[in-house]
């Protein structure tokens, strides 16, 4: 392992800096040389981390050092779940609200507030804090975007962890626009962080960076009790099946952690249209696709310009925005009652690119929809250039703030995708709404070797125990939220004393969102417009979205994948592009499906298959 190891360091090195120099100037030979040393020095830690880390698994049981594993069970009950605290010298605290140094502990769910019970998380408190005696320091890698804070090093509740835990998360933000390429970078230079959080593909898929020691299969630590909160939702969630095929590989390990919700979620992003300017032209809220152009082209008539925002990511790829009406889907994946096919080759998928060419020649739509997002795309809907729009709910507060500057009567309205005709069905509408969600964490092999694993694993439990998803959702109460007499959450931080501040805006400083964690989805401050959108939304019928967040590929079937689907989403944007503009003909639709089997997407159809058909079998 030593050695395939010290390989797979230097292959991705070689290919990181081939394709370094095929994308810039030719590198000052100072510049190779160093990298060559880099290299080297790369080489040699692997094989002293590699020692060290036999070192330690020399000294584990047994059990720890098992890592191939056929199922995994959670604990039966409650008695279990206690035993599995168990932590040797240190005592079990007393169950009670601040017995547990200062704080809840409890083997079964107990609302220690005034909640209304609907909106509380049914979890437990088995995390014994602090979770070590003296400080212990870790790192977390994670993408960071934020106008308000700097980093995580900022966020209260990681601030206020610390404090309970006595664990410090030194936090590694790659930079912007550079995750894949500093993710890479750090693995071949064998300088992993603590834990992987977000982390772009790695080449093979989680299970080769299993295999090569990158990340840690964690299912002998889950049985050893050091993950006693997980363990517990995983044995007593309402949906405890979802959870364990959600949280498990195709051979029953748990090799990530992934954030949960526990409402389910609901889904957050999708149409949106102007009931103002419903009023205002005498129309009902559009069912039909039909009644959606009748709408749009009067529109269009009256204000002498486009008035439909449709964008690439929050609309089309994201929320299946009207491409779900003509039962496809671009460059996403379809379950379709247990038959896999790619959205972007299915036969509605021709009829939605004709309705987008139609509605972009005729000056219906925002002819910069491929490109215009974020700031752009909010500046129009608060400019009130959209009559419609695609946008996820987060974003709604703040464009209905600002665009209630101008038009005080602005009123917006989410509508599920709608049918091709009266009564048709509508099986793709916005996201799926399961438990298990996509933001994932993998802890490596750092932790393994340096001694740190125990903390790390109890670290990560945490924050799927009852305080931790409290302290993760809804700030430190008394100082960012607290319960009124109703069960109601009302939210005080001091920085809503500025009328101008929405919610959103600031939401990393006051509460985590997203990471892997206990997640309650209802936990916002939104207008009434978004709540309504949950409704909305939660209603429709998504069951033709394929999660490939939860499915897994092979190593080989991974690597396969990624010899085909670079070229394959490459072309489809390109062609579908060019059907909307006109550039191409329609005319070549049948001629463009060849080309993607050319390229092996029918390959890809048979490898995604496989891997639905084995997550089902979990």
């Amino acid at each position: 392992m030593k050695v395939l190891r010290k390989l797979m360091c230097l292959l991705i090195a070689c290919v990181l800096l081939l394709t370094a120099c095929g994308t810039s100037s030719p590198q000052p030979a100072a510049t190779t040389a160093a990298t060559a040393a880099a290299t080297t020095t790369a080489a040699t830690t692997a094989d002293a981390a590699e020692e060290a880390k036999e070192e330690t698994v020399a000294e584990t049981t047994t059990a720890q050092a098992t890592t191939t594993v056929t199922a995994v069970e959670a604990p039966a009950d409650e008695d279990i779940a206690a035993e599995a605290v168990a932590t040797g010298e240190r005592p079990e605290p007393p169950e009670g609200p601040d017995t547990n140094n200062g704080r809840p502990y409890n083997r079964t769910p107990v609302a220690y507030d005034n909640r209304d019970v609907t909106r509380y998380l049914h979890g437990v408190n088995l995390t014994i804090l602090p979770i070590v005696e003296d400080a212990v320091q870790i790192e977390i890698w994670r993408p960071f975007s934020s106008t308000v804070i700097s980093s995580f090093d900022e966020s209260e509740p990681f601030i206020e962890a610390e404090k309970r835990t006595n664990v410090k998360i030194n936090w590694f933000a790659p930079p912007a626009g550079q995750s894949t390429e500093n993710f890479m970078m750090r693995i071949a230079a064998d300088d992993l962080p603590h834990v992987f959080s977000q982390a772009p593909a790695y080449p093979g898929g989680p299970a080769a960076a299993v295999d090569q020691h990158i990340y840690l299969d964690l299912t002998p630590y889950y049985n050893m009790g050091w993950m006693p909160n997980f363990q517990w939702l995983r044995a007593n969630h309402p949906i405890a099946e979802e959870l364990r095929k959600g949280t498990t590989d195709d051979i029953g390990r748990i090799i990530n952690l992934r954030m949960i919700d526990i409402v389910p979620s609901h889904p957050w992003s999708g149409l949106w249209i102007r009931q103002d300017y419903l009023d205002e032209f005498g129309f009902e809220a559009p069912t039909t696709i039909q009644e959606w152009d009748s709408i749009l082209r009067t529109w269009r008539e009256a204000r002498g310009t486009w008035v439909l925002g449709h964008n690439l990511w929050q609309g089309i790829q994201t929320n299946f925005g009207f491409v779900g009406t003509y039962g496809a889907g671009f460059r996403r994946w379809l379950d379709m009652d247990g038959v896999v096919g790619h959205g972007s080759i299915q036969p509605g998928f021709k009829d939605y690119l004709q309705q987008m060419h139609d509605w972009l020649n005729d000056g219906i739509i925002d002819p910069d929809f491929f490109t215009k997002e974020g700031a752009d795309f909010d500046a129009s809907i608060a400019n009130h250039e959209f009559m419609a729009f695609d946008s996820w709910y987060g974003n709604i507060g703040q464009v209905s703030l600002t665009g209630r500057l101008t038009e005080p009567a602005m009123q917006l309205r989410p509508l599920p995708n709608p049918a091709r005709e009266p009564g048709a069905p509508v099986r793709i509408s916005s996201q799926n709404n399961g438990i298990v969600r996509a933001d994932s964490s993998f802890i490596t092999d750092r932790a393994l070797a340096d001694g740190t694993l125990e903390t790390v694993v109890r670290w990560m439990d945490y924050w799927y125990s009852q305080d931790g998803g409290d302290l993760a959702a809804y700030g430190i109460f008394g100082h960012t939220s607290q319960w009124n007499d109703k069960g109601e959450i009302e939210w005080i931080h001091p920085i809503f004393d500025d009328p101008t501040m929405d919610f959103w805006t600031p939401v990393l400083l006051f509460k985590i969102r997203p990471f892997s964690f206990l997640r309650d989805s209802t936990a916002y401050d939104n207008v009434p417009e978004v709540w309504e959108s949950i409704r909305v939304w939660g209603e429709c019928d998504n069951s033709w979205i394929m999660m490939t967040d939860l499915t897994t590929l092979t190593p080989s079937e991974a690597e396969e994948m990624a010899g085909i689907i670079v070229d394959v989403d490459t072309h489809i944007l390109e062609q579908s592009l060019a059907f909307i503009t006109g550039s191409r003909p329609l005319s070549d639709y049948d001629l463009y499906v060849a080309e993607l089997e050319g390229m092996g997407i029918r390959r890809a159809e048979e490898i995604q298959q496989a891997s639905l058909n084995r997550f089902n079998a979990r």
